[in-house]
């Protein structure tokens, strides 16, 4: 190991969730529970974060990668939400700058109504002066310039062979695209952490404990030994996603009615415009029934991403085990035969399809059309106030961009029923030690700050030796540090979660033996372990056409 770097081998340890007491046990860790872990850590709480997957596993980790404003609440008339919306992104483009860029988005204007460039030229005046303080903050390369609207031949030059009827321009605003959501986790997790936070994956949570209508703890089990055990704590946040109700059901407590939608995205190997995303409205008839402003269909989304196109999202209301919840071809398929409906000259196939992802949210119910309709607002439930156990909040989430708010507020309902004052905690420095210069542009875009951190598990000062793959670039030292301080214990967190190799297209089978061996050497894993491991790689393409 080089002589300069200090490695901080943080392997699963189980035993400071067995032997402490904690003052808030947060129960799932995507993107809502690792804001909320870092939200309390960083205000003096002791705190746990648990998942009964890997970190980020589940609807977290199905996005369109777009940290958004909010401008599509103008047509709620709800500016309060917009408000927080932009709060957040710009607390999640503060929190990890080396993840997220300025990403220009487009809608196309036509007609004399809501689509007008009347419309249109009025919205922008508004996004751009109830967002005046977007950038508060924002390093220069990363700042969100001013909305406008464009001409029509503009907007054809942008996206060629548009068939909108009435096409008379577009309306051009600006969020946030980032790269990969699922490293914008984990970096709340390790800052949690560096606070003094514990968090742990493959730990499922069984029940909530409760004694005399106040929370004890939670009954947890250790997903690789089968091992139960109990993690003592005076708050529980059942922060679980879709598994949440059924969570509160298996506690003895009154759940919160949910009905849930499956949404899927894909991913395609082919660009529509590298530079700006956009949405077309899709044929299907849609009216969001909270809008005081109303319109009649609902927007596909292209948004450009690692040199292909993420597209969606459809919905349909979803009634199956959550446990088994997978895109399917037939999905995929859908989302075609639409693209290619609004966007025919693209000429988009299914074979074109390298990648989908599905993911479990909140609806409202379904509209006259059959169309689903989403929940609008987060839910946070103190229990204590309802009937059910002092000491237990869940929350249930809708958008991934609103998690450092809704974490706060978290954060504050707890601090004010304790009476505690929050005592923020100082961030541990980051960035101590050397990267050598040749690896500096790629350890720094992946990790920040972390960078150094991942140089410190280099094995020898010889180049040649460094490399796991060179194409797709993956370092030795990269591998070590998922496993010795990120927790990664199958080659699914390996590829999906801590470098998204497997998140654009199906990994090349000598990558997935290469991966597979060099796991194996870390974790000794024998030869049909191995293969296991790849064959559940393998499951998460397993909606692609056959010659994909």
């Amino acid at each position: 190991m080089c002589p300069e770097f200090q490695v901080h081998t943080t392997m699963r340890d189980l035993s400071p969730f067995q032997a402490g007491h904690f003052d808030v046990c947060v129960i799932g860790a995507g993107v809502y529970g690792a804001a909320c872990a870092h939200s309390l850590a960083a205000a003096g709480l002791k705190t746990a974060v648990i998942d009964k997957g890997d970190f980020c596993s589940a609807t977290s980790a199905n996005s369109l990668k777009i940290l958004h404003g909010g401008l599509r609440y103008l047509q709620h008339g709800n500016l309060v939400r917009m408000r927080e919306t932009i709060r957040a992104r710009r607390e999640f483009m503060r929190f990890a700058p080396h993840l997220s860029k300025a990403l220009a988005c487009a809608i196309p204007t036509f007609g004399s109504g809501l689509r007008s460039p009347l419309a249109a030229r009025c919205a922008t005046l508004l996004n751009n002066a109830i967002g005046s303080d977007r950038n508060l903050g924002i390093a220069g390369d990363l700042a969100l310039p001013p909305g406008r609207t464009i001409s029509r031949e503009s907007f054809l030059q942008q996206f060629p062979g548009t068939t909108v009827p009435g096409l008379s321009g577009g309306l051009v605003w600006y969020d946030t695209l980032a790269g990969n959501t699922e490293r914008l986790v984990l970096e709340y997790l390790w800052a949690a952490r560096d606070l003094g936070a514990l968090p742990c994956n493959y730990l499922r949570a069984e029940r909530i404990l409760t004694q005399n209508g106040r929370v004890e703890g939670v009954l947890v089990t250790d997903v690789p030994s089968g091992q139960p055990f109990a993690i003592n704590a005076s708050w529980v946040v059942n922060a679980a996603g879709p598994w949440f109700d059924e969570l509160l059901e298996a506690s003895g407590i009154p759940p919160v009615p949910t009905r849930w939608t499956k949404a899927v995205n894909i991913v395609v190997r082919r660009e529509l415009n590298p530079d700006c995303a956009v949405g077309i409205e899709s044929n299907e008839e849609y009216s969001d029934q909270d809008a005081v402003l109303k319109r009649n269909k609902r927007f596909y989304f292209f948004v450009p991403w690692r040199g292909g196109t993420l597209i969606g999202t459809s919905y349909k209301e979803w009634r199956g085990s959550r446990e088994d919840l997978l895109p399917t071809r037939a999905d995929t398929e859908e989302i075609v035969r639409e693209v290619q409906a609004i966007h025919p000259s693209w000429g988009l196939e299914p074979k074109d399809v390298s990648f989908a992802h599905a993911g479990l949210l909140p609806m409202s119910g379904i509209d006259a059309s059959g169309a689903v309709q989403l929940a609008k607002h987060s839910l946070i439930v103190d229990h204590g106030k309802t009937g059910g156990p002092q000491g237990l909040l869940s929350l249930r989430s809708i958008k991934y961009t609103t998690a450092p708010v809704e974490a706060d507020k978290v954060t504050a309902i707890i601090l004010r029923d304790t009476g505690r004052r929050p005592a923020r905690q100082p961030a541990p420095a980051q960035g101590q030690g050397r990267v050598p210069a040749e690896l500096a542009p790629l350890l720094h875009s992946r990790y920040g700050s972390r960078a150094p951190r991942v140089a410190g598990h280099l094995a020898a000062a010889d180049s040649d030796t460094w490399w796991l793959s060179r194409e797709p670039p993956l370092l030795r030292a990269e591998l070590r540090y998922f496993i010795q301080e990120e927790m990664a214990l199958h080659l699914t967190d390996v590829l999906f979660r801590r470098t998204g190799l497997g998140s654009l297209r199906c990994p090349p089978a000598g990558l997935l033996t290469t991966l597979a061996e060099a796991m194996a050497a870390e974790l000794g894993w024998d030869g049909a372990r191995q293969q296991l491991e790849i064959e559940q790689v393998m499951r998460r393409f397993a909606m692609l056409p056959q010659e994909n």
